[in-house]
């Protein structure tokens, strides 16, 4: 008994070869579009969370609906900073803060109490 081996036809090898081709550009699309964009908008929230410098008491609360709806904390100084949900009931009225450019850190006192809130935790 003679072994026959396996052949493609012109046919059967054009449509692999297009399936192929099609796997490989939705492959790049995807890390292209997708890994990447959400790798540049992490890196860039970061660089914008590190470049924000503010001291001072908490005064206000609010929201800008013009902005978003954006959660916004007001100081005594004028100062005004948008925080991540999560730290919005952390801050109160009365509470003093502290963010040092080139930190993603938000350091609270609160009476004798002093706690932390890191914005890069949020973004990861």
């Amino acid at each position: 008994m003679k072994k026959e081996s396996f052949k493609f036809s012109n046919k059967q090898l054009k449509i692999v070869l297009n399936v192929g081709v099609a796997i490989f550009a939705i492959f790049l699309f995807v890390k292209s579009f997708i890994i990447d964009t959400d790798r540049k908008r992490y890196n860039t929230g970061l660089k914008n969370i590190q470049e924000e410098n503010f001291q001072g008491l908490v005064i206000d609360k609010g929201f800008e609906k013009y902005n978003h709806n954006a959660a916004m904390i007001y100081l005594n100084d004028e100062t005004k900073f948008s925080v991540f949900g999560q730290f919005w009931s952390k801050i109160k009225i009365g509470d003093s803060v502290v963010k040092k450019r080139g930190e993603t850190i938000i350091t609270v006192y609160r009476n004798k109490e002093k706690f932390i809130l890191d914005n890069e935790e949020i973004l990861n």
